[in-house]
């Protein structure tokens, strides 16, 4: 890994050819990835509403064009600024379907499921926390699309829309909120996921692809047998 920036706010790193990590550290850490395609560069989630300028840099210093957004999730820390960033380079923005609703101003917290979760969207609905500038369009991922080299795996649970990305040639998976590798990798953040049992399930699906290396939205890129790694967390029963 070769660093390219770090400033107090963010690193910009790379992580192998054709693969670059963005990591945001306000207010909660979070990670962007920009990913080498044939005709340019695509970007997996987008951070905060206010992050635009630190990611359109950081696309600049790689010298590509941005050709594409992908939403993992439809969390303001994973679509805050692609807005933004999708008006400014003409890229389109890609999400799951049963997501794109909420990138277009409807509020999570009125699908059923954990009240926890519930209870923290609408709370940062009503302060304006957890608001994600709508997205005026965005084109429909389903179950099994591809998107350049990557393809689509609908992992529902942590939202309707969740997502992961697997790249084959890479044996690399972006995993978006499904797994965070923050002190160890753990199944995502419960507080925040609105049917855990869902999550599980997704997650299950696609335990035995043969990633060695996983790239999750919060915490650092996980490089080693995940098919294990999977197993092993699935094990456990959830809290």
């Amino acid at each position: 890994m070769a660093i390219l920036q770090r400033r107090v706010q963010h690193v910009f790193e790379q992580i192998q050819p054709g693969l670059w990590r963005i990591t945001i550290h306000f207010p909660a850490t979070v990670n962007c990835w920009l990913w080498q395609e044939s005709d340019g560069l695509t970007l997996i989630d987008a951070g905060y509403p206010w992050n635009a300028k630190l990611i359109l840099d950081a696309i600049e210093s790689v010298g590509q064009p941005l050709r594409r957004i992908v939403i993992t999730h439809a969390h303001p820390d994973h679509a805050g600024a692609a807005a933004e960033i999708s008006g400014k380079t003409g890229a389109i923005v890609l999400a799951h379907e049963a997501d794109i609703p909420y990138l277009q101003g409807r509020c999570m917290s009125e699908v059923p499921g954990f009240w926890l979760c519930r209870a923290v969207l609408k709370a940062g609905q009503i302060l304006g926390m957890l608001n994600t500038p709508q997205i005026t369009k965005v084109e429909r991922l389903r179950d099994g699309d591809a998107v350049g080299q990557l393809r689509v795996l609908h992992t529902p649970g942590h939202t309707p829309g969740s997502i992961s990305l697997w790249a084959e040639e890479k044996q690399a998976m972006f995993c978006g909120d499904n797994i965070c590798s923050l002190y160890s990798l753990q199944v995502g953040v419960p507080w925040f996921t609105l049917d855990p049992v869902a999550q599980r399930a997704g997650i299950a699906k696609h335990a035995n692809l043969p990633a060695q290396l996983l790239l999750p939205g919060h915490g650092p890129a996980f490089l080693g047998d995940i098919a294990d790694e999977f197993q092993r967390l699935l094990a456990v029963e959830p809290a």
